[in-house]
């Protein structure tokens, strides 16, 4: 139902083609493809009714030849040629297919004057004039077959690519739905994130799931691969996580589960890095988990760092192995920078990478009474400098927690101007 109240019918989805619905378009569209012909070699030869007749049957056995031998060529010659030929640019495989188009349709125009010569026109091929005709028949056959046939594959591949986009940016709309980008707020604790997918969707995701009055789970995570299967993969984990939140307070035991489901469960070889944290606001502890991910760094007020790299492998390559379980108190003044591989190794026009050693260094170096929303703006802004117009080549998540000197909650932050200078905009 509309917005309007009133009801929308699904519009009919449109089947692909197959060799048999090609074929049998080729054999009813034929007697119309041969009427422009028949008039025009009608004309020529005097306009008179029996001159139609005679050039239309001839144009209509030249149609069904040609277009027969470019549907052989279609569904047989070029996939086979395919197969072989996987090195080749996509200006040669045009190039090869135009010239197996204009070899079917020579072909197609000498099998059709020997069918013309034995039946219905005894002696076609019987003098120069007839020859004649058969070359102006072959050119014009083989030129408009040719373009008939290439209008036909472009305007079926703008179709294909049309619903493709259309798929992709409603997966991309539901898939940033599901990111926060209004932070709750908690007290004492302040937190913001951003998401940049280098594609439509993305295969990084983060989520802050509440885990009780006084506690929360924080999440980061990065999927093998990119767009769609990455982003499946990502929103099957991120549920898994919320069902877990409310059964266990146990990080190491939901990370067993998590990879557990993905081991048992992903049948095309997906993996995932992952870091899952618990904060107790009661206690002001955090118990993490890192499975393979990049090591978030614990800022301490004091200049202190503290690597949170405690956990196991990455998730869905064993099962049934032990993560280790890491805590750290958090105390006023910290500040936690979490983030996926995609900020590191942002490449420039050298091909030199960012690097983790450059980002937790500049992370360090903000100011501590920033927001976590501004220092995200400030790494932001440097990395954006660094590509200097690159456009990353992989998704990228930043999670920033920070903890407040006192027990006021902090604001739920906007969004972040500076982050539109990021190419390929992410869910905020």
């Amino acid at each position: 139902m509309n917005a309007n109240g009133t009801h929308k019918l699904p519009s009919r989805a449109r089947r692909p083609a197959t060799p048999r619905t090609s074929l049998l378009s080729v054999l009813w569209r034929g007697p119309l493809y041969a009427i422009p012909f028949a008039l025009f070699f009608g004309m020529l030869m005097g306009g008179s009714w029996a001159a139609l007749v005679g050039v239309y049957k001839v144009s209509l056995i030249f149609t069904y030849t040609n277009g027969l031998m470019t549907w052989a060529v279609r569904w047989f010659v070029i996939p086979a040629l395919g197969r072989g030929d996987t090195q080749l640019t996509k200006q040669r495989k045009i190039l090869r297919d135009v010239a197996c188009y204009f070899a079917a349709a020579l072909v197609g125009s000498l099998t059709a004057a020997l069918i013309i010569h034995l039946t219905i026109f005894p002696g076609f091929l019987g003098s120069p004039r007839q020859f004649a005709v058969l070359g102006m028949f072959t050119l014009l056959f083989a030129a408009v077959f040719i373009g008939v046939s290439y209008s036909y594959h472009f305007y079926q591949d703008s179709l294909t690519r049309a619903r493709s986009e259309e798929e992709l940016n409603l997966a991309r709309r539901i898939q940033r739905s599901f990111l926060l980008s209004n932070f709750p707020s908690r007290p004492g604790i302040e937190m913001h994130a951003l998401n940049v997918s280098s594609k439509q969707v993305s295969g990084d995701f983060y989520d802050v799931v509440p885990a009780g009055d006084r506690a929360f789970l924080l999440c980061i995570a990065d999927v093998s691969g990119k767009g769609v299967p990455a982003a499946l993969l990502g929103s099957m984990l991120q549920a898994s996580l919320r069902t877990h939140a409310p059964i266990t307070t146990s990080v190491g035991t939901m990370m067993s589960n998590v990879n557990g489901l993905l081991c048992q469960g992903v049948a095309n070889g997906q993996f995932a890095t992952m870091f899952l944290a618990r904060v107790d606001e009661d206690a002001m502890r955090l118990d993490y988990v890192n499975a393979g991910h990049n090591h978030p760094v614990l800022f301490r007020a004091g200049g202190e760092r503290v690597v949170l790299d405690k956990g196991g492998p990455m998730v869905g390559i064993i099962d049934d192995v032990p993560f280790e379980q890491g805590s750290v108190a958090l105390l006023p003044g910290d500040r936690i920078v979490l983030y996926t591989d995609g900020l590191s190794e942002a490449m420039d026009r050298q091909k030199e990478m960012y690097g983790d050693e450059r980002l937790v260094d500049l992370a360090g170096s903000l100011p501590a009474e920033l927001s976590a929303r501004e220092s995200i703006d400030s790494i932001v802004g440097a990395l954006t400098q660094f590509l200097d117009g690159e456009e990353p080549q992989d998704d990228m998540t930043l999670m920033i927690v920070r903890v407040l000197g006192s027990a006021t909650p902090g604001a739920t932050a906007p969004a972040a101007p500076a982050l539109a200078a990021l190419p390929a905009g992410g869910a905020r």
